[in-house]
């Protein structure tokens, strides 16, 4: 049977007094069940903390590790998004300049930067496969984005060791807004006639601008038209050479005559609201062996304006 009390006799070794000490039965249950909470408590943290448990406040070290990596993997994401829209930017101004100077742009296959080989390996411990699969594509997102700045590097040094030997034609070549001011109203492509309500071909760039704008040359060139037309009103032609003209429409005053060299961004005239018009504006057009082509390519600075 159980004693309800316990007596323990403590006996110095320098003989000294002997000392008693008596313990109720409770009271030892009590001071055994707290130690052995303390025990268990010890051994389930020291375990949670080396085995990667989730019962411990703000989970284990490894979860915690695993929370900070997807946190700056969410960040990273964000960050190869802006990153990818800057590269479509550039590759989009990169067509531009190219189909300016009349070379072939970047083949859609070729900006791919395709490579072959084994699938990319990463190794992040203690993380779960999702979370693994997250890291995998967002390294492949990368290295794929390297690979296409590399063969933007090259598109432009091959474009930079073009303009070199063509700075004569450059100088021929319209590459600037007609206007220094206004905004894009109206594309080259199909559109409901503003008077008619219905489908035509709209053959050039509709700048809305104020009365009176200056309006430039956009390359140098000779002008061979200066005249008065039923549909596009005053109306100023030029000659690029390379088979290039371009054609003001519109106009409210001509600064030039026929027979004139111009240079690129003379002013050659002032804009109106001529001809067919609803509103003052500027109709402007280019054509290549007389047949007409969408002038926004030709306008390297056209990014300003979209």
């Amino acid at each position: 049977m159980l004693r309800r009390t316990y007596t323990f006799l403590y006996v110095p070794e320098d003989l000294a007094e002997t000392r008693e000490l008596k313990f109720s039965r409770r009271a030892l249950l009590s001071v055994g069940a707290v130690l052995s909470v303390c025990l268990l408590a010890t051994v389930f943290y020291a375990v949670g903390l080396f085995e990667g448990t989730s019962w411990l406040p703000g989970g284990s070290r490894i979860q915690r590790h695993a929370t900070e990596v997807s946190a700056r993997a969410d960040l990273m994401e964000s960050k190869v998004a802006r990153l990818r829209e800057d590269l479509d930017q550039s590759f989009a101004m990169h067509e531009q300049v190219a189909t300016a100077m009349g070379l072939e742009p970047l083949d859609a296959d070729v900006r791919e930067a395709g490579i072959g080989g084994r699938r990319p390996a990463v190794s992040v411990a203690d993380l779960g496969d999702g979370e693994s699969s997250d890291l995998i594509v967002l390294q492949s997102a990368l290295d794929k984005m390297l690979r296409q700045a590399n063969i933007q590097h090259q598109g432009y040094r091959a474009l930079l060791d073009t303009l070199s030997g063509r700075e004569s034609v450059l100088d021929h070549l319209p590459s600037i807004r007609p206007v220094d001011v206004g905004w894009l109203s109206s594309r080259y492509g199909k559109r409901k006639d503003p008077f008619t309500g219905k489908l035509a071909f709209h053959r050039g760039l509709d700048y809305s601008i104020p009365f009176g704008t200056p309006v430039r040359a956009t390359a140098a060139g000779v002008v061979v038209s200066v005249r008065n037309d039923r549909g596009l009103g005053r109306v100023i032609k030029i000659d690029h050479g390379n088979r290039i003209t371009t054609r003001y429409a519109h106009l409210s005053r001509w600064l030039v005559k026929k027979g004139d060299r111009v240079v690129r961004g003379q002013v050659i005239a002032e804009s109106g609201s001529s001809g067919r018009s609803t509103a003052p504006h500027l109709h402007y057009e280019v054509a290549v062996d007389g047949r007409h082509v969408n002038p926004l390519p030709y306008v390297l600075d056209s990014y300003a304006i979209r």
